[in-house]
């Protein structure tokens, strides 16, 4: 039978949830995976925690270096959150030949190149189920498929909050009010900066192109768009025009360049993440032998997470190296997101004026931009400007921006435009 001695550090909500499941599930772990899973050591800087838990004294501390250079330890796992002392903890963990399990998508955004190499230099697994997508068991999805497949191109659904609010906002309700009842269910912090302006996907984002396709890819590489220009109104007209929007984490290597992008996107109702509601996120992934396949699951919550986190230690505990990455990572040109061609939703503010839209049309004419549909409601706003919907046909960001410019210029609109993609995923 294998023992292994593991620690803890960070006893918040997924902490908690982790505690909870070994000590519950332990004899299960150790008849079904012939695996001996003993905590020695707990920490936090809480010691009401410990009380509740009911942690043996000898096992809780509030020191994480009694954890990290421990030499009863085989495996540490980091639930503090943040960068700076989640970094230091992993560094100490990997340099003392521990495995290393996370949930800490920042870290990894930010230091996952470094922690690599350490990992690798150590013969240590770096385990991070949890970082994305919850308890949808996506990382080692991943991993297990690489194996055979090559994975082309990726499309998440990676954050509840976003698309909880969403859910909201398709039902008529308005942004604010969609934000604070999420707040009021737990789905939001009391500072949802990271979740609604894009940047929380964009660490999931960097974490799953590590890898989908084993690259070191900065964060502010990523380019990175939330939803809080996104009103009820556009979702209404989306829907109307057989489309859902979604926050979507974008990855795909086209002609030997990455385009890697968060934004607002409109998919089709046919395509299977439209029908992803609330707080559940999905993963839709397409490779060359497998085609598309999606995993789809909660998101986030304690208990969803903590089990991402305890299939961690039983991966790290029962197999050999499981880095499926180089040393220093591969090496590609990105496609900047002004170049990406795709079909775009233009919401522009029009002053209620005759003739002004037929010279919107006629300027985005002279650079060539082909209309799909245009959508017009002089009721929806009570002021002197009109909300113009139009749907563009398949071209370069770049020229739309370009047209945009020039109808500014004009003064034909007020405020500033919405652009959303259009993707097909396919």
């Amino acid at each position: 039978m294998k023992k292994i001695n593991i620690g803890i550090i960070g006893l918040g909500t997924i902490g908690t949830g982790v505690y909870k499941i070994l000590k519950e599930r332990r004899g299960e772990i150790k008849k079904r995976y012939n695996i001996e899973i003993n905590i020695n050591k707990c920490c936090d800087i809480s010691t009401a925690i410990k009380k509740q838990l009911k942690i043996p004294s000898d096992v809780f501390t509030k020191d994480f270096y009694e954890v990290t250079n421990s030499s009863d330890i085989d495996l540490v796992i980091e639930l503090i959150g943040g960068t700076k002392v989640a970094y230091e903890i992993s560094k100490e963990t990997l340099k003392n030949k521990k495995h290393l399990v996370t949930a800490n998508k920042a870290l990894l955004a930010y230091h996952g190149k470094e922690l690599k190499k350490l990992s690798i230099k150590n013969n240590v697994n770096i385990c991070y189920e949890a970082s994305v997508g919850g308890g949808i068991p996506i990382i080692s999805s991943i991993k297990d498929s690489i194996l055979v497949n090559k994975i082309n191109s990726f499309w998440g659904i990676l954050n509840g909050t976003c698309n909880y609010i969403l859910t909201l906002m398709s039902k008529g309700i308005d942004f604010k009010k969609a934000l604070h009842m999420a707040q009021k269910e737990g789905f939001a912090e009391a500072d949802p900066t990271l979740d609604i302006n894009g940047k929380d996907t964009a660490h999931k984002v960097s974490v799953l192109c590590q890898t989908c396709f084993d690259l070191n890819l900065d964060i502010d590489q990523i380019y990175t768009q939330g939803i809080e220009n996104i009103s009820s109104y556009d979702i209404d007209v989306a829907n109307n025009l057989g489309y859902e929007i979604k926050l979507l984490g974008i990855s795909r290597i086209i002609n030997k360049k990455l385009d890697s992008r968060v934004h607002p996107t409109l998919i089709s109702k046919k395509n299977p993440l439209s029908n992803v509601k609330n707080e559940f996120n999905a993963v839709l992934i397409n490779s060359n032998n497998l085609g598309p396949y999606m995993g789809y699951g909660y998101g986030a919550g304690m208990l969803p997470t903590a089990t991402a986190i305890v299939s961690d230690i039983i991966r790290a505990s029962n197999l050999n190296l499981d880095n499926n990455f180089s040393k220093d990572g591969v090496k590609i040109e990105l496609k900047k997101f002004e170049d990406i061609k795709s079909k775009f939703y233009l919401r522009i503010m029009i002053k209620d004026a005759p003739g002004n839209l037929g010279k919107v049309t006629s300027i985005l004419g002279k650079f060539r931009i082909n209309i799909d549909k245009v959508i017009q409601n002089k009721k929806a706003l009570k002021s002197r400007t009109i909300p113009v919907i139009i749907l563009t046909k398949s071209l370069e960001l770049k020229t739309l921006n370009k047209a945009l410019k020039d109808i500014t210029k004009k003064k034909l609109i007020q405020k500033e435009s919405l652009i959303i993609p259009v993707e097909d995923l396919v």
